[in-house]
């Protein structure tokens, strides 16, 4: 096993273009594959689920014309008089009737050619095609049928099924329905059979390359009757119901012993049959063949490449460091005139270029680091000034959604031009100082916000004492953190009687100018309050974060004082410094 630590640096470099090329071929072709995989297979699935919606609706189309055709046999003037014969008990008609229904059967069968048979059952007597062979041996009200249709009380689908009304053995789907008429004419139905076959190739049965596409009733079993062993296998799972209730359409992906399968469905609309479609995830996919490989051969290829590459880049990047290495030496030798030299501009050159300067440049250096650190200080701050508390973006959002459901739509407006407004003061096109003035607004709207957010919790008012306090400077969001704690914190076990009020005034004596924020809220211990400047309390602005940026603003000059009983709430007064804004105020 190679000892990397005992490798020159040149070995290493050489290893280093291997590695990272290599694992950027792999990292890229794997996530490639992952991808194309992915939309090779979305791409399948809305395919096959467009295609068993269509389905579905040639389905529907076709059942519903069924049923027109069944409506029209019994709007007609033949099945009519039948009923009405029935209705009076006269049953000495009945060969005529069956001679004239005859004729309506035929052109029921001939509008619509999925009808294998129809069948009447009247206290008169049974009516049926004169062509068909009827089976004697089979009562209809002893038959499964009309045990459906006294269960379910309603026109009854029935599954496919071996047809014993009539001789042959045909398998059917049965629809079996009450007449319509004017008056109600007891143990009269008609029972239509479907050609099962015809239902299928409907529906569009595909048992090629992988997948199927079958029909299952409400209760997950198939309607008709499968001889497909992946069906059989899809259906005896017994996961086939679970994805009929999720919905009246959808796909998924389907673990079927150790294969993936990718399932479709679509609801009938005139029943609640439902069309599924089940296919091979590894057929689908099986054009990734071609990518596995290409990844390979491109891995293969770019090995090769870097291989013979990578000696001389290793040797013209690692030259300004050679060149290092001696000067370097001859520092060692007490030679401090030895300077670095090269027409290079790189990393390695500037890092001999800086050597050079070192003695001469310790104290720009020291000066460099403290200026780093003020900056990092500044970006920190920037970064603490500019948060947004999501519970606060949150629970607006979820106000002016459930204004809108009440149809409070004036209120749900103004929520969100406060909110708009209050992000636009808050960015202020990116500067850190705004006026007092944009301030004010800024926690108006602020406030605005949360009195719809917590509806008849508290009231506020603000005063500015001089006008002139408007046009002073100020760093950005500092009044909202305080009427924020004051709302979650001061207010939090209160429902109603809440108040806040803010007071701005101005001394030109004392150079200075103050903030002053109270509340009657739940007020602090002392202990609290001590830690309070030192420690984050619950979530938003933290009071540490306030008094670092007016240290940092206004250095020592400003000052922030919280003044709270328990029980009696707080006030928390914030002093700053006149810097010439005032007429009457020397700078």
């Amino acid at each position: 096993m190679i000892d990397i630590n005992r490798l020159s640096f040149r070995n290493k470099l050489k290893i280093a273009f291997l590695v990272v090329t290599i694992l950027s071929i792999l990292i890229t072709g794997g996530f490639s594959y992952v991808i194309t995989a992915n939309i090779l297979e979305n791409n399948a699935m809305k395919l096959t689920q467009d295609t068993v919606e269509k389905s579905a609706e040639i389905v529907d189309e076709k059942l519903n014309k069924l049923m027109l055709v069944m409506m029209t046999l019994m709007i007609s003037n033949p099945f009519k008089g039948m009923l009405k014969d029935v209705a009076a008990g006269n049953n000495s008609q009945y060969f005529t009737h069956m001679t004239n229904l005859d004729n309506v059967f035929s052109q029921a069968r001939m509008t619509e050619p999925l009808i294998h048979s129809i069948f009447v059952s009247t206290p008169m007597g049974e009516f049926y095609p004169l062509s068909m062979n009827r089976n004697r041996q089979s009562s209809f009200f002893e038959s499964p049928l009309y045990e459906r249709i006294l269960r379910e009380q309603k026109n009854v689908w029935v599954e496919g099924h071996e047809d014993k009304l009539f001789l042959g053995n045909n398998r059917v789907v049965s629809l079996i329905l009450e007449p319509i008429s004017e008056d109600y004419v007891k143990d009269v139905y008609i029972v239509v059979n479907i050609r099962e076959e015809g239902l299928r190739r409907l529906v569009g049965l595909e048992s090629n390359g992988g997948s199927s596409r079958f029909l299952l009733n409400g209760a997950a079993e198939p309607v008709g009757l499968e001889t497909d062993p992946l069906v059989k296998q899809v259906v005896n799972s017994g996961q086939m119901e679970a994805f009929i209730q999720k919905g009246p359409k959808g796909y998924a992906s389907y673990e079927l012993g150790n294969e993936t399968y990718l399932l479709n469905y679509a609801r009938l609309g005139i029943t609640d049959w439902t069309i599924m479609s089940v296919q091979s995830k590894d057929h689908v996919l099986q054009d990734l063949i071609y990518v596995k490989w290409m990844i390979v051969f491109i891995t293969i290829g770019a090995f090769i490449v870097t291989v013979l590459v990578s000696g001389g880049f290793t040797r013209y990047l690692l030259k300004p460091l050679h060149g290092i290495q001696e000067v370097m030496k001859r520092v060692e030798g007490n030679d401090l005139t030895a300077r670095f030299e090269s027409r290079n501009k790189d990393e390695l050159a500037q890092v001999g270029f800086r050597f050079n300067r070192t003695l001469e440049q310790i104290v720009v250096l020291i000066e460099e680091v403290k200026l780093a650190e003020t900056n990092k200080r500044v970006a920190e701050i920037k970064a603490l000034s500019a948060q947004m508390d999501p519970h606060f973006l949150y629970n607006t959002l979820n106000t002016i959604y459930w204004k809108l459901k009440l149809k409070q739509v004036d209120q749900s407006q103004k929520m969100v031009v406060s909110l708009s407004r209050l992000f636009q003061l808050g960015l202020n096109k990116g500067n850190e100082i705004t006026t007092l003035d944009k301030e004010l607004q800024h926690v108006r709207q602020y406030l605005e916000l949360q009195t719809y957010c917590y509806e008849h919790l508290f009231e506020y008012d603000i005063q500015v004492r001089q006008p002139w306090l408007l046009g002073l400077p100020i760093p950005r969001i500092m009044l909202q953190p305080l009427v924020e704690n004051s709302i979650l914190h001061g207010f939090s076990s209160m429902e109603t009687g809440g108040r806040i009020s803010m007071e701005i005034d101005g001394d030109t004596d004392m150079e200075q100018w103050t903030i002053r924020v109270q509340d009657n809220g739940v007020g602090m211990d002392e202990a609290t309050v001590r830690s309070l400047r030192w420690q984050e309390q619950g979530h938003g602005y933290a009071i540490s974060n306030l008094v670092s940026r007016l240290q940092l603003y206004y250095g020592d000059k400003a000052d922030m004082t919280i003044e709270s009983v328990l029980g009696q709430g707080v006030i928390v007064t914030i002093s700053i410094p006149l810097k010439g804004e005032h007429p009457d105020v020397q700078p």
